[in-house]
């Protein structure tokens, strides 16, 4: 397991890159966030001492959903690869339970999130789904609920 010291604004990766590993930060904070750089950056997530990021990426090889960077100076960060990961897991079986209720915790918080917005566009849109007409725009500019709607939907895809 490779240890990295890092000053403060480092990004540790970026939103779309490969995903190989995963992360264990044992001292300082990163922030998660999309678009970041852009004009229309999110926080999405504030990350401490004991947390991990990255897990995504290491099991699935995905692309990163989000960018990662570094809140705090002289925050240190394990990187866990394909190699070390058995041997990390089996060494630190409290750690394989920690790993599992952040993925169910991401998970639950998608699917709710999901829902929310199934349900909100339903109510701005006053159909069932199957009955919206894919070329309206219903207003879409004039509609802060809507607006409300797509930025959380874009949230959403970020976290997961």
């Amino acid at each position: 397991m490779k240890e990295y010291r890092y000053n403060k604004d480092h990004v540790v990766f970026w939103e779309g890159d490969p995903g190989d590993c995963m992360y264990y930060i044992r001292w300082g904070a990163v922030g998660v966030y999309a678009n970041y750089a852009k004009h229309n950056q999110k926080q999405l997530a504030v990350l401490r001492t004991g947390d991990y990021f990255g897990e995504m990426g290491l099991l699935d090889r995905g692309e990163r959903s989000a960018t990662v960077a570094v809140l705090e100076k002289g925050t240190i960060l394990n990187e866990i690869g394909d190699a070390e990961f058995g041997e990390f897991l089996a060494s630190n079986p409290a750690r394989v339970h920690d790993i599992m209720s952040q993925l169910s915790h991401k998970l639950r918080n998608a699917t709710k999130e999901y829902l929310e917005v199934c349900q909100a566009v339903r109510d701005v849109v006053g159909t069932d789904g199957d009955e919206v007409d894919e070329s309206a725009t219903y207003h879409f500019a004039e509609n802060e609920q809507l607006v409300a709607i797509h930025d959380k939907v874009e949230q959403s895809q970020a976290q997961s």
